[in-house]
Parts: structure tokens; sequence; C-alpha cells
């Protein structure tokens, strides 16, 4: 398990997600792995004997090298995973995180529902972030937007909000861990934004105020989400945080 520790590391600093100058610490291995001080002491023994970190008096973790992305670039990955095992991966953390927390989706619970060792699910997702940023496209892509828009500006709106309130409250982990900035594992995440923006410059706003209007929508509906108890005033919430929102954009519009 080391040596598949140290793999997935040596990968992270091939592709800049751990530049040099980065602590990487035991307690951070242990906890992201799930693995004794042991294991994570032969990990980062492994990646310092292939000089990609080094120890730096005074600081509580070994330090990436300044060569170390050169060093990491020459190392070939192995092939992707496939699409279907990574799928399971994922759905299998939405599951346990709908059932019992966000905290229960660990790669050890993941692991053990599936049948697998600890490290299979790290090869499918890499890390805890990554399959994080995974749960919540998987969600957003089972909830798209209509194609074209339809309605009035006020109708889109209404439409792009509610949808989203849904899932936040189907899954109330989920308005924590999701993000609208574009990247390469949230496109159906960012598919809303666009869905929205579009659709606002369709009913005659500058193309920036649209963006704006589509970012603000999705912010305050994330931010009741976040803020409301889980309770069944939740919904007299959101609809009167919705009604508000956009009677204050209201003026926007032509």
């Amino acid at each position: 398990m080391a040596t598949d520790i140290a793999a997935l590391l040596r990968q992270r600093i091939a592709t800049g997600e751990l530049p040099p100058h980065t602590v990487v610490s035991f307690k951070d291995l242990m906890s992201e792995w799930d693995v004794s001080m042991h294991i994570a002491f032969k990990a980062l023994r492994q990646m310092r004997d292939e000089r990609l970190v080094e120890k730096v008096p005074g600081i509580h973790g070994l330090l990436v090298t300044e060569p170390a992305a050169g060093i990491a670039a020459a190392w070939q990955p192995p092939p992707p995973p496939g699409t279907e095992a990574r799928a399971r991966v994922v759905r299998t953390a939405i599951e346990l995180a709908d059932a019992d927390g966000l905290a229960a989706a660990s790669m050890r619970r993941i692991g053990e529902r599936l049948g697998v060792t600890t490290m299979t699910p790290h090869k499918h997702v890499g890390s805890r972030a990554r399959l994080e940023t995974m749960m919540a496209d998987a969600i957003f892509a089972g909830h798209p937007l209509p194609q074209p828009p339809a309605g009035d500006w006020r109708a889109q709106l209404e439409l792009v909000c509610r949808t989203q309130w849904q899932m936040y409250r189907r899954h109330p982990w989920l308005a924590r861990i999701v993000s609208f900035e574009p990247s390469p594992l949230s496109e159906h995440v960012v598919a809303h934004i666009e869905w929205a923006a579009h659709a606002m410059t369709g009913q005659g706003l500058p193309a920036e105020t649209a963006s704006r209007v589509a970012a603000t929508a999705a912010d305050v509906v994330r931010g009741i989400a976040m803020d409301a108890d889980q309770d069944p005033d939740d919904t007299e919430l959101f609809e009167f945080g919705l009604q508000r929102l956009l009677d204050g954009l209201a003026p926007l519009f032509p």
C-alpha cells in the first residue's frame, strides 16, 4: 500500500497538484488514506529516496523539492481506470454520504461496500477532494436543464434555482462541497451556470451581466441550503429568498 500511495503522490507532483515547497505530512497521509503511521512513513521514505520530497528543519512533514516536478514528469502514469469502475466508486460515495453524512464516504467505507481494498477507490478517483468534486458533478449530471430555455427570464431563473434546491434537499451535504468554478471534473455543475447565463443573454442582458446574474442566483440558493436547518420551514425560507432575489433582479431586464 505504501508503494501505491507514493505512486499517487508522484502523479500529483507530475500534474502540478502538489507544486514545489508543498508540505506533505504523515498526519495528512494517515487521514486521507486511512493508513497507519508505518505505512505513511514508508510512502514518504520512498518519495524521499526518489528526491521528490525533503526534510526541512522546523517543518512538520516533508517538502516537495524544487526539481520534483521535473523528476515526476519523467514518470509515465498508468492508463486511466475504466469509467464504469470510477462511476461505481462515485455512486457508492454518494449513497454513503446520503445515508450517514459526508464523512461516511471515506475510501475505507467505499472499499468495504465494494468489496475491494482501500487503495482501489484511490486509484480510480485520486484524492478525497477530487472524489467530492466528482460526487457533486454526478448529481448535477442527473438534473439537466431543458434546451432551449423556455419562458420569460423569471421563469427561467426560477427553474434553475428550484432544480438546484431540490438537489440540495435530497443531498444535504452537497451544498458544502459544490463549486461553480470551471473544472474538467465539474462540467455538469458549470453547465447549470452556463445555461442560466445563456438564458439571461437571450432575455436581453449583456453577456457579463447575464453571467453575474447566473452566478448570484446559484450562490443564493447554495447559501440558503447551507444555512437553513433541515426542517419543514426550509422550503418556506427558500421560497421567500427566491422571490426577493427575483424582485431585486427585475430592474435589470428590459
